[in-house]
């Protein structure tokens, strides 16, 4: 198979690793800009162009959409309308009425649609997931997730308000992150059953299209009886992820390079609670975004059904979009 890479940003960077980590000999890569061009030829010595056409004269075979998340649907469109399986970033659209568009698209033309789920496929959030099943800590009854970085610190090696992630109308200023979280919480817990929110502008330094929030409180109560806290900002200097799930006999807590858990063994209130750290042999951030791709090819040549189909990403951008 001929891989085409749209967008050659850090995600199509990214991308373009993986793929070569799975043993894939023929990548493309396509990019506006001459010097995203040269980067990911030195770095993946993959053969890039400027043009689409040009592109496709090649031959494409499976397309992975990294470009911005406001030019995402008018890129599964041109994928869809020619036959081409694609993988795309999150979100895969910024409107439900363009959601629908690609969706209808996609059975239409029978073409194979992926949004991404990266989040599901990272090593600490399986064993998660796999403590839940088993009802190893009983039932959970809360979860809490806190997530936030600053707009300017997420990219220090280019001025934030150049690109998306500082642009609420081009799916930046957390709303190309909140998704992951839902995407992760759904998976544990199923569907959303209710919700409230708070976004809110904060930081008066951040410099962004009118309009945008910088941050985003949300509480859910999920169809499964369980209360969630689903914290994303913009503006937290350091950057800090803290997650955890309160069962009804101990506790789950992780970050993206640790995970520990603390059953419970009694009443210890004034005391240190008996937290056990996991071990995670050989556990590499990247191997999700790697785990994910080899996902994708896997349910495109029907061997696994596709753990984010379109409908339910669908459904997830509807309660991403209702907290604003």
């Amino acid at each position: 198979m001929r891989f085409l890479i749209v967008g050659c940003g850090s995600m199509g960077k990214r991308r373009a690793r993986c793929l070569r980590k799975l043993g894939v000999e023929s990548i493309l890569a396509l990019d506006p800009r001459e010097d995203r061009r040269a980067e990911i030829a030195a770095q993946s010595g993959v053969e890039t162009f400027a043009e689409w056409h040009a592109a496709r004269e090649q031959g494409v075979d499976f397309v992975l959409l990294c470009a911005p998340p406001h030019l995402h649907f008018d890129w599964l469109m041109r994928c869809i309308e020619a036959g081409l399986p694609v993988f795309c970033e999150s979100p895969l659209t910024l409107t439900l009425e363009e959601a629908d568009a690609v969706i209808a698209a996609a059975a239409r033309n029978d073409v194979f649609v992926a949004p991404s789920c990266t989040y599901l496929h990272n090593p600490i959030h399986r064993i998660i997931k796999q403590y839940l099943d088993d009802e190893r800590f009983g039932r959970p009854l809360a979860a809490l997730s806190h997530v936030g970085q600053h707009v300017a610190d997420w990219h220090p090696y280019e001025d934030y308000r150049n690109f998306y992630a500082s642009k609420r109308a081009q799916g930046g200023m957390c709303f190309d992150m909140l998704p992951h979280d839902l995407h992760l919480f759904t998976w544990y817990f199923g569907g959303v059953k209710s919700m409230a929110s708070m976004a809110r502008r904060r930081a008066a330094e951040i410099e962004s299209d009118a309009g945008a929030c910088d941050v985003y409180d949300v509480l859910l109560d999920m169809e499964a009886g369980i209360t969630l806290n689903l914290h994303q900002d913009v503006f937290q200097r350091p950057w800090g992820v803290y997650r955890k799930i309160m069962c009804e006999r101990g506790a789950i807590e992780w970050d993206w390079h640790s995970l520990r858990v603390c059953p419970y063994a009694g009443p210890q209130f004034h005391q240190t609670p008996s937290w056990e750290a996991v071990p995670l042999p050989g556990y590499e951030f990247e191997s999700m975004y790697l785990d994910e791709i080899a996902h994708a090819l896997r349910a495109f040549e029907g061997k696994e059904p596709y753990l984010m189909p379109p409908e339910e990403d669908r459904a997830l951008l509807a309660w991403a979009l209702a907290c604003e």
